[in-house]
């Protein structure tokens, strides 16, 4: 084996130990570092009232990774998108308000699907897949909606888009005892990062607790009220977005989630799947945040699907 993949390979061991989901300051050196021998390079494109920060490599036909509620790119679809990166062209942003980007109006939604559409534009001129997970999968169903002449294939990862009620958000609070949305995805404080890192099923729930305070620190605390507006806005206007992607999509829909995922239960899944009349792919043991603890089986079912033959423009 030559130094270059001993490198490759050590900081791969590194990148899984040093933080599974949502790694401290450190842990993003490291994950930067490997996916940049990988062949991802760090871009921003600025936009009339944001600024939007992606990582980019590779050759073929263009995927784009949309990550959920909390991390960036990089700390949601490292190792993924390391293996993707192989056979497709990869686009990862951070979505609005997380990781490097920002913006300067209201956030919501619409804002983020604004951003994206922006930068599909802007990197590629053919048709692309898009994979949105949790929360990114609302995103995802707003550029199949807003572009389905440009999205020919739409993967939809543990998000329950359309099929989403008020008895399963009622049911996800009372499992995480928990108020409200906001109180469990946006974490006031350390102690709070390891009851959200819990349910997902993050290893990180059992972090130490200088580590828990770091990771807060550097995903959460600059940025608390802007991380409150989003989710606020998603929950109020709940039944407007529901009703806005319900629409049928022409493109091919694949489903993908954990059979032990506590955030949104694979019976949502399953709903979702049969709304769509998409196939269904389950991660035995899977949790909420399959790219991350679950990488190489979530790469095995990606690379299948996203191998299937498309629809070209």
């Amino acid at each position: 084996m030559n130094a270059y993949l001993s490198l490759v390979l050590l900081l791969s061991v590194l990148l899984v130990l040093a933080g599974c989901v949502f790694p401290s300051a450190s842990g993003q050196f490291m994950a930067r570092l490997y996916l940049r021998l990988a062949g991802f390079r760090s871009h921003c494109l600025a936009l009339q009232h944001s600024k939007l920060a992606y990582l980019e490599g590779g050759q073929g036909s263009t995927v784009l990774l949309i990550h959920g509620f909390g991390g960036d790119g990089a700390a949601s679809w490292g190792r993924v998108m390391a293996g993707l990166v192989r056979r497709h062209h990869v686009l990862v942003p951070d979505l609005l308000w997380f990781g490097r980007s920002h913006g300067d109006g209201a956030p919501s939604l619409q804002a983020q699907a604004d951003a994206l559409e922006a930068l599909i534009l802007t990197r590629t001129q053919s048709a692309i897949q898009v994979v949105g997970l949790s929360y990114g999968g609302f995103v995802a169903l707003e550029l199949a909606r807003r572009l389905p002449e440009r999205v020919a294939r739409l993967v939809i990862m543990a998000s329950p888009g359309m099929v989403y009620t008020p008895d399963d958000q009622q049911d996800l609070l009372l499992r995480a005892r928990v108020d409200s949305a906001e109180q469990l995805f946006v974490p006031a404080d350390p102690e709070g990062l390891a009851r959200t890192m819990a349910m997902v099923g993050s290893p990180l729930a059992r972090a130490p607790q200088f580590l828990l305070r770091d990771v807060w620190q550097y995903y959460y605390r600059d940025r608390l009220p802007q991380l409150r507006a989003l989710m606020q806005e998603l929950a109020w206007q709940q039944q407007e977005h529901v009703e806005r992607l319900a629409q049928p999509l022409p493109m091919p829909v694949a489903i993908v989630w954990g059979a032990q995922d506590e955030i949104f239960p694979l019976q949502i899944g399953q709903r979702l799947a049969q709304v769509l009349n998409a196939p269904l792919f389950t991660i035995d043991g899977g949790t909420h945040v399959l790219p991350v603890v679950f990488a190489v089986q979530t790469l095995a079912v990606l690379q299948d699907v996203l191998q299937a033959d498309t629809p070209s423009l």
